[in-house]
């Protein structure tokens, strides 16, 4: 049956099985993609290739619990499933070193990249999409250029392997966290691969990174139990400690909450300011695998991925389980990303699949 597939931090469908209409799909999506200037604080799109319209947040019924496409292709385990910053695309990161771009509502492949030499952990988009920053098992953090598919460059600096990967500093700055106990930032504008900043606070690997309060706090979650904020413009780390291996992050949408997962089977929503619990959420199962949390939009809602395949939604201020989905059973449901503008959710598994869910009623429906 299922299992961890390298998950534990304790310790491409060749292009001619495509038909002629699928594959001007996909040649439609690549060069939408590359044309593309996202913007993650525009308004709504319409209905289309870039999925349903925007829905109010809060109600239960509006919540991304229907299975919409299934993106296979993937050799082995998915570790990360991302939405691109505005939302019109997806990716996601395998254990089989590769990385691929997707459309996620017409559910079709637009790239594969290779060149990592160990399983892909991470990936992060610019908001314009031309640059992709991925980190994996092999120490490395590459940035990428998005409609050649090549390295523009390797990051060096990390002694072991990269866990997370994210953007800041208006898309020139790329900040990674890795098993070697850090955070390193790297300057995209810079001839030197070196890292410009490396904070080397946790006693244990940095398992997850987010950036919040407009950019200016940067903050880690290690396996030795610390959420570890830097203030950027102040230059000071503040500290809490949770006593648990901290797993996953994610920043509510105005910045001023941290949702924060755990190997014990809980989440707790922090006060970004000073650390105090605010919420604890319990339900799902996360004993020893890493399994992604995010709050939905407008913050209505938590949800977050389980090691027996189930995704869990909260509500937010009670902390009640709202709706439970079996959506990859039997395996590692590890990698989670919800919409920015819209309630769609992305999930992936050690199954080998990502898979995209809308609400009753839009799931399924053709975006072509």
């Amino acid at each position: 049956m299922g299992g961890h597939g390298g998950l534990n931090i304790l310790g491409q469908k060749s292009w001619n099985v495509y038909g002629q209409e699928q594959r001007a799909k996909v040649r439609r999506d690549e060069e939408e993609f590359a044309a593309s200037n996202e913007d993650p604080d525009a308004g709504a799109v319409p209905v289309g290739a870039s999925g349903p319209a925007p829905r109010p947040a809060g109600h239960v019924g509006e919540l991304p619990t229907a299975h919409h496409v299934t993106l296979a292709g993937h050799e082995g385990p998915v570790l990360a499933a991302r939405f691109s910053r505005g939302g019109s695309y997806a990716l996601t990161c395998g254990k089989d070193r590769t990385f691929r771009l997707w459309n996620p509502f017409r559910g079709t492949l637009i790239k594969t990249y290779e060149g990592h030499a160990h399983e892909v952990r991470d990936v992060a988009c610019t908001a314009d999409n031309s640059r992709l920053a991925t980190c994996g098992g092999d120490k490395q953090v590459f940035l990428w250029d998005v409609s050649t598919g090549q390295k523009i460059r390797r990051f060096r600096g990390h002694e072991s392997a990269v866990n997370a990967v994210t953007f800041a500093a208006e898309d020139q700055v790329v900040i990674s966290a890795g098993y070697d106990r850090s955070v390193r930032f790297f300057d995209c504008r810079s001839n030197s691969s070196d890292p410009i900043q490396s904070v080397v606070e946790w006693n244990d690997a940095v398992t997850c990174v987010v950036t919040h309060g407009g950019g200016c706090r940067v903050t880690g979650g290690g396996v030795d139990g610390s959420v570890k904020t830097l203030d950027v413009r102040a230059g000071r780390i503040h500290s809490d400690e949770l006593g648990r291996p901290v797993t996953s992050l994610a920043a509510s949408g105005d910045g001023q909450c941290l949702l924060v997962g755990m190997l014990d089977g809980r989440m707790c929503l922090l006060d970004a300011s000073d650390g105090s619990v605010m919420a604890e959420y319990r339900g799902h199962v996360s004993a020893t695998a890493k399994v992604d949390a995010r709050l939905t939009l407008g913050d209505g809602h938590v949800v977050a991925g389980s090691e027996d395949g189930r995704v869990v939604f909260w509500e937010l201020v009670d902390a009640s389980v709202e709706v439970t989905l079996e959506a990859h059973p039997g395996w590692v449901a590890c990698g989670l990303d919800y919409h920015p503008k819209r309630h769609a959710m992305v999930t992936s598994a050690t199954d080998g699949t990502a898979k995209v869910w809308l609400p009753e009623g839009v799931a399924g429906t053709s975006f072509d």
